[in-house]
């Protein structure tokens, strides 16, 4: 699909120095595609396309390490000083378009800090550097028409409802309205905080449906949740159309598994109705990539950039990697494994592993619905990775393993800290 230049570039359709600034942030994120290699992301710093690669390994404990690239001469010189004179080291690519930054914990923001002092060129390196430092694991609020949700408290779930024929899950409830409300209010019963409804197979080698098929699928199951669940209702849909008479049914949040990148008009939708939330998955037609993660968090900076030119604010956003699309087997495992780099996008993270064929292929050939342990053991890893959100069919049981795996790695519930102290044991 396209780049940033599609669709066309134009003058913004809303104006004010706060869209203009919105627009130049997102364009240099673009630029530097900045991605931590800490936190869990050992792997991408093996693969860092550097002139000494595992220079930054030994560098820095319990500090921060971070990988950049679209560099101009006259950046790299500003940049190396400013992160020696805050202790930290530098390691630069033969080309000097890229570079990792290794230093203390905080010590980069404090060179973030002085090139952004510095003015041109370097201010805006520092800027993109400032802004990607300080979105990882930022607790924020996304807003979905009424709803409020909190992330960073608890992994929030989005729960899925299939209106389809084809579903590779085999749970697709194409023209049962009565059994998708009911699986709906099940799911949200069993713990979920969004409800996902899809009318269009997305599975490898399925055929695209028409707008008018999709709209008779999806309209009657998203008009009915919307006047009986209590949690924001979702549209999965790649199409401007479907996703415009959602809202209007009453859809808050927009899942566009092209990212704004595939329908030309979906970014004026989505622009248009301010109250609703996005969510930007990276795709794409082939599975050749120079560097996977380097170029899945490119393609995703796109998809800001788009938002950006359009008037959707940056809040507004949730972006998924795409597990499984786009992707081998082996692809959708180094994803997990590197999910940490993509925090440089500064915006919350979601991932949808479930019932996917890898897991089907790690566990010899398990048929989707043997698939739920699979999906929790990617879903905890991607939660430890820095993810705020899953997609999954199976929420109840999912639910009760991120229950747990949130009280290790958020905060220790406080029924926790207040049981009993245990008996003698042994």
């Amino acid at each position: 699909m396209g780049g940033v230049g599609w669709p066309p570039d134009r003058p913004p359709t809303t104006g004010g120095e706060a869209l203009t600034d919105a627009i130049a942030a997102a364009e240099a994120a673009l630029r530097y595609n900045i991605r931590p290699l800490t936190g869990g992301a050992g792997r991408g710093i093996a693969a860092a396309p550097t002139g000494d690669p595992t220079r930054p390994g030994p560098l820095v404990a319990n500090g921060d390490v971070v990988i950049l690239e679209g560099l101009r001469p006259d950046e790299a010189a500003g940049l190396v000083a400013a992160v020696e004179a805050e202790g930290g080291r530098t390691s630069m690519a033969p080309d000097g378009e890229r570079a990792v930054l290794a230093g203390p914990a905080g010590s980069l923001n404090l060179a973030a800090t002085r090139l952004a002092e510095l003015g041109p060129p370097a201010g805006e390196l520092g800027g993109a550097l400032t802004r990607a430092l300080a979105g990882r694991g930022a607790r924020t609020t996304l807003r979905c028409g009424d709803h409020r949700l909190l992330l960073g408290e608890a992994t929030l779930i989005m729960g899925v409802v299939n209106v389809t024929p084809d579903s590779f899950s085999g749970d697709g409830l194409a023209g049962d309205v009565g059994a998708a409300v009911a699986l709906a209010e099940r799911l949200v019963g069993e713990g979920a905080d969004i409800v996902d409804v899809g009318g269009e197979s997305t599975r490898p080698g399925s055929s695209p449906v028409d707008a008018a098929t999709e709209l008779a699928r999806v309209m009657p199951v998203v008009e009915a949740l919307a006047a009986r669940l209590g949690v924001p209702i979702s549209v999965d849909t790649r199409k401007a159309e479907v996703a415009r008479a959602a809202i209007g049914a009453g859809a808050t949040l927009v899942n566009d598994i092209w990212g704004l990148r595939g329908d030309p008009q979906m970014a004026a939708v989505v622009a248009g109705h301010p109250e609703v939330a996005l969510v930007a998955m990276h795709n794409r037609g082939g599975t050749t990539y120079a560097d996977l993660v380097a170029d899945i968090s490119r393609d995703l900076h796109e998809s800001l950039v788009i938002a950006a030119r359009h008037g959707v604010a940056a809040e507004r956003i949730v972006v998924d990697p795409g597990f499984g699309f786009g992707k081998t087997p082996a692809q959708n495992l180094e994803l997990v494994q590197r999910l940490p780099e993509l925090g440089g996008l500064g915006r919350p993270l979601l991932l949808g592993p479930s019932r996917k064929s890898t897991i089907g292929l790690l566990l010899g050939g398990a048929p989707p619905e043997l698939r739920v342990e699979g999906t929790l053991a990617l879903c905890v890893l991607a939660v430890a990775a820095g993810a705020e959100i899953v997609r999954v069919h199976d929420v109840g049981a999912i639910r009760r393993g991120l229950r747990v795996a949130d009280a290790v790695l958020r905060d220790v519930p406080e029924e926790v800290r207040r049981a009993p102290v245990p008996g003698r044991t042994g």
